[in-house]
């Protein structure tokens, strides 16, 4: 949870208990104090947290309102920020997830798994992410294979890695651009590690996955 949207929860229910989080000391009896304390170090920690990012006039102006216990009117302040992040996070996932030229026969295929991409990177799920790279690449592999040989290996060789695919299209003088088999080779390790279970548990990072992303569509593009 974002640290305003925290604020905007803890005061919200401050307001709604009819809690005082204005006064300085608490009975540690009493039960309603108790969940006063909590709040009141909820919300001062939040407040702090989110300096940084909403600036020093909005966050004095927050600080104010709640030194004078004007809880209600963080709300629309608090509410605005959230809004904010969100359009920001939005702008920082527009990582063109579209590939040109893709053959009309797996084109609602791979349109659908980039729509699932999309949505596990946004919720940062970067394991489906990877998983998801490798089924895309896969599909594009397989239909290229297909172009070139007019036979369907699925047929003859269901169970098909992507490395073999790649030593298969090699044989038939399929030529990669320099470093496309390298990429796939990595896109495909990393694939492994995300889908096999390991003695230790492998979680990649935003960065990997992205990386994982911007390397598969690279592939996919240079193919068709």
């Amino acid at each position: 949870m974002k640290h305003s949207e925290e604020a905007y929860s803890a005061i919200k229910a401050v307001i709604a208990s009819r809690l005082d989080i204005a006064k300085d000391k608490f009975d540690i009896s009493n039960y309603k104090d108790q969940r006063a304390e909590y709040y009141k170090k909820l919300v001062e920690s939040s407040l702090n947290k989110i300096r940084t990012s909403v600036g020093e006039d909005s966050y004095l102006k927050l600080w104010k309102l709640y030194k004078e216990n004007r809880l209600s009117e963080m709300l629309p302040l608090l509410d605005e920020i959230k809004g904010k992040e969100k359009e920001e996070k939005k702008e920082k996932l527009k990582l063109g997830f579209s590939i040109p030229r893709v053959p009309f026969e797996i084109k609602e295929e791979v349109n659908a798994d980039l729509a699932e991409l999309h949505k596990c990177f946004e919720n940062e799920c970067y394991r489906s992410t990877i998983i998801l790279c490798g089924r895309i690449l896969e599909t594009a592999l397989h239909r290229k294979y297909y172009e070139i040989t007019g036979r369907d290996i699925l047929e003859t060789s269901p169970g098909i890695g992507l490395g073999n695919l790649v030593a298969k299209m090699k044989e038939l003088q399929f030529n990669f651009d320099p470093g496309i088999s390298e990429q796939i080779h990595l896109i495909n390790q990393v694939r492994i590690y995300s889908v096999h279970k390991k003695q230790e548990p492998f979680s990649p990072s935003k960065e990997q996955a992205h990386a994982i992303i911007l390397y598969t569509l690279d592939v996919v593009k240079k193919m068709f």
